[in-house]
C-alpha cells in the first residue's frame, strides 16, 4: 500500500502554490433531487442533482510571499475573477483542476503564535481530475 504524505498535497491558486501552506482541502459533492411518491412505501426515493465542489487551505502570513499569499486572495476576493484552482496530490499523484471563485478569508493571529490565514474556494464549472 502506497499511502501519501499529505505534506506533498498542494493547493494552488491562480498558478501559484499556496505560500506556506500548512494545509490542504478538497471537497466535491452531489445534490439529490426528492422523487418520493405516494407508493414509495414510505422510503424517501432519490434522483442525481447538481455536483459542486471546494477546496480549502491554511498557510502562515508572510508579507515578503512569492508565491499565492494572503495580500494575493485577498486582491483575488475583491475583484471577483474566477480563478483557476489547482489540488494536487503529491508529486505523482492525481490533479484536480477548475475554474473557482475565492469566497472567503480570514487570519488569526494569537499572542506571541504563528498568525496564520484560511482560504475558501468555491468551484463554478466542472472539476476536471487529470490522473498521474
Amino acid at each position: 500500500m502506497a499511502i501519501q504524505n499529505a505534506t506533498a498535497v498542494t493547493l494552488s491558486v491562480a498558478g501559484e502554490v499556496m505560500a506556506h501552506a500548512t494545509s490542504a482541502s478538497l471537497s466535491i459533492s452531489r445534490d439529490l433531487r426528492d422523487s418520493t411518491t405516494k407508493s414509495s412505501d414510505g422510503w424517501q426515493q432519490n434522483l442525481a442533482g447538481l455536483m459542486s465542489w471546494e477546496m480549502s487551505g491554511d498557510a502562515f502570513v508572510d508579507i515578503a510571499a512569492t508565491d499565492a499569499s494572503m495580500a494575493d486572495c485577498f486582491t483575488l476576493l475583491t475583484t471577483g475573477s474566477a480563478i483557476t484552482a489547482v489540488f494536487t496530490v503529491g508529486t505523482a499523484g492525481d490533479t484536480y483542476t477548475g475554474q473557482a471563485f475565492v469566497t472567503s478569508i480570514s487570519a488569526d493571529a494569537g499572542v506571541e503564535e504563528n498568525a496564520t490565514f484560511s482560504l475558501s474556494l468555491t468551484g463554478t464549472s466542472d472539476l476536471e481530475q487529470l490522473e498521474a
